[in-house]
């Protein structure tokens, strides 16, 4: 069997024309416009990622068409010889597009996302930004950061381990297999439909028990990868009615995925199949059909040659322009990138890419394996150089940040933080216009959460912390809920120190005291937390305190109310339920904090001290945008009380992320530690006023 392979995105024909698939480059022009078009306007095109799972079907189809080919005609697989052709095909683009975007990070983007953005750089050039993301994705720390500029190369890191696991996994079955050409055929496509069945058994049981992570998963994605291999011995669709029919009905399933799927819908499971099903069904009926005259067409042609091109560029341009022009994206700027980044791309293609692999004097030529591996190796090296010096920098620089925060903290000046809002003692100071502490490019390390006060043990027990535990405490007081409540461990060591209480602390990123049924990343996420809840309560009720501390995130991880219940209804009464389960003490219930703008960060970097605190505020709507169901809850619960200090963050109708010289917010949802400090003296009161202590 023959199988005619086309050459990769954007390059220029190894083979003669007349192999040359043109339905294949009508499906890269439709895929990357679907991806490009749905990053610019995401609530139009719903569906556009999909364009990443075309890309996906036709990579397994060529590149296993290939190696089969190779098998065929020697018997054998020449794996470094494969290897090179790859880097050669891949590296030249993606690692100008990863070196650019290092130097675009260090030159406009605030050193409050150096951290994350450059470390994403570093793992996109080593191919495991996938792993990277799906690592976030299950760390709650990390569910607050922003998208980097090099978050789309998560799909490469997956394409080039497919590079490295399919080949591997054909030598392997030549290796076990003996035997004529057809009994080595036979052999191959069993093994692949075998992994391919693996894996999207274990995709649909990873998109239904941690979304998140399934989505980056090389092994959650293989199958739609191993669907593409196994078009690649599936004979030529055989009459003429479905040589004309199938290209455009498998277009039309493509286009059903990008208009009718959504963020919302669990991916890849069994949605994915609408790409995976329709990109088939092309690859096996479009050669020589009206598609393949499409794809002729100069324009479509033309996007299919530099697809790759533009899928590298485009991310980059969408996520850097706004820290160029201070400003989010409008429609102009749109479509300023929509043209720039097909004009970026041709121009690489054309005068990089493609002279760094033909040249005879770079990558062209009869060039070694070794050689290209050691060019490759430098390449890489040059790219990860850049990252380390960014990141150098931002350690030196955050030295001193760290210092000047610490003496400030030492001898905070006058109506320091929530000092300078206290309604019982206004306060003005004109210093304080001329600071921000601590810098949002340190905020991320205020926090003074412990280890021994988060998480639990490794057989589901909480983690309860004592932080202040005087010979003869007065009280004992027990502060419980998710990431909200440990970022008050400064103002809760520091109430107990001022008043005798023995102190003690537990949290668990996105959950809480309630007996609703949260949202959950996983169910192993759900199972913990539940867990959690049993330990604490257990807890408090074999040795109870004198008052219970609660608080929690309005806006993470909220209830799932049953049928019949609103949001806001489940989530009072999964409050007040779980309330009446913990020791017959006084529940002091502190309102959660409002939330700032999504870039309020970048504003207060990108803003003069003095007008940080005015020109990044927004509404008191937006800045309580969720559901606080905790003043609900203390209505309905006799014993409980309410702390509310919502007028510490905002002044009039208007609530700032900078106040009184302070950061308020070290992400998009937590507090800093100096911002909690500024306003211990003012909580203990109110705190100590509910109690009638």
């Amino acid at each position: 069997m023959s199988v005619t392979v086309a050459p990769r995105i954007g390059t220029t024909p190894t083979a003669p024309a007349a192999d040359l698939r043109h339905d294949v480059q009508a499906l890269r022009a439709i895929a990357v416009l679907a991806v490009l078009l749905y990053h610019l306007w995401p609530a139009r095109l719903t569906g556009g990622f999909i364009g990443v799972d075309v890309f996906f079907v036709i990579s397994g189809f060529l590149i296993t068409s290939h190696l089969v080919r190779e098998v065929d005609r020697t018997g054998r697989i020449r794996l470094a010889a494969f290897w090179a052709r790859r880097a050669k095909r891949l590296l030249p683009a993606s690692l100008l597009v990863l070196a650019a975007t290092a130097v675009g990070i260090i030159a406009v983007v605030p050193r409050a996302q150096w951290q994350q953005f450059l470390s994403e750089v570093g793992a996109a050039t080593l191919y495991v930004e996938n792993w990277f993301l799906a690592a976030s994705a299950v760390d709650y720390h990390a569910a607050t950061d922003s998208a980097s500029p090099v978050r789309h190369f998560w799909t490469l890191s997956a394409e080039e381990q497919f590079y490295i696991l399919l080949p591997l996994l054909l030598l392997a079955t030549l290796w076990v297999v003996r035997g004529d050409a057809d009994r080595r055929r036979r052999s191959i496509i069993v093994v692949i439909a075998a992994a391919t069945a693996i894996s999207f058994v274990y995709s649909l049981w990873l998109t239904s028990t941690s979304p998140s992570v399934s989505y980056f998963s090389t092994f959650a994605r293989a199958w739609e990868f191993g669907a593409g291999a196994l078009l690649a011995f599936a004979p030529a669709a055989g009459s003429a009615a479905i040589r004309r029919a199938g290209p455009w009905v498998g277009i039309a399933i493509i286009a059903l995925g990008i208009v009718g799927l959504s963020g919302d819908i669990p991916f890849p499971g069994v949605a994915a199949l609408l790409p995976v099903v329709g990109t088939g069904l092309v690859l096996c009926t479009a050669a020589g059909s009206g598609l393949a005259r499409v794809g002729a067409f100069r324009p479509v042609a033309f996007l299919g040659a530099t697809s790759y091109a533009i899928y590298l560029w485009h991310w980059p341009l969408i996520v850097l322009v706004p820290y160029v022009t201070e400003r989010p994206l409008g429609t102009i700027d749109k479509v300023a990138i929509l043209c720039g980044t097909i004009l970026i791309a041709w121009i690489s293609t054309r005068f990089i890419e493609e002279p760094v692999r033909f040249s005879p004097r770079l990558l062209g030529g009869g060039r070694r394996p070794r050689t290209v591996a050691v060019w490759s190796a430098v390449a890489m090296a040059a790219v990860l150089a850049i990252v380390g010096a960014g990141l150098v920098t931002l350690q030196s620089q955050s030295v001193d940040d760290v210092a000047a925060l610490r003496a400030v903290r030492a001898d905070p000046p006058r109506c320091f933080g929530a000092a300078s809002q206290d309604p019982a003692n206004p306060c003005e100071n004109p210093i304080l216009n001329t600071m921000v502490m601590p810098d949002p490019a340190i905020a991320k390390r205020d926090d003074e959460n412990r280890d021994d006060c988060w998480g639990t043990q490794e057989d589901g027990t909480p983690n309860i912390c004592t932080l202040v535990d005087p010979p003869q405490p007065t009280r004992t007081v027990f502060a419980v809920g998710d990431s909200h409540n440990n970022t008050l461990i400064g103002a809760y060591r520091a109430m107990a120190e001022s008043r005798g209480w023995r102190m003690q602390v537990a949290g668990l990123g996105g959950c809480y005291l309630t007996d609703a049924r949260q949202g959950a990343p996983s169910e192993e996420s759900r199972e913990r937390c539940e867990s959690w809840r049993s330990g604490i309560v257990a807890a408090m009720q074999a040795d109870p305190p004198d008052a219970v501390i609660v608080t929690n995130s309005a806006g993470d991880r909220r209830v799932e109310p049953p049928a019949g219940q609103t949001l806001e209804e489940a989530t009072v009464a999964g409050l007040v339920s779980a309330w009446k389960r913990l020791p017959d003490v006084p529940i002091i219930a502190i309102r959660d904090n409002p939330v700032p703008a999504a870039d309020a960060l970048i504003c207060v970097s990108q803003s003069e001290p003095g007008d940080a605190a005015g020109e990044c505020s927004i509404r008191r709507s937006e800045a309580f945008r969720y559901f606080d169901g905790q003043p609900d809850a203390v209505a309905a619960t006799t014993r409980a009380r309410l702390v509310d200090l919502s007028d510490l963050y905002c002044n009039g109708d208007r609530c700032s992320p900078v106040i009184g010289g302070v950061l308020v917010y070290r992400d998009k949802s937590h507090v800093t530690a100096t911002w909690a400090e500024s306003f211990t003296p003012i909580l203990e009161k109110r705190v100590v006023e509910q109690l009638g202590w």
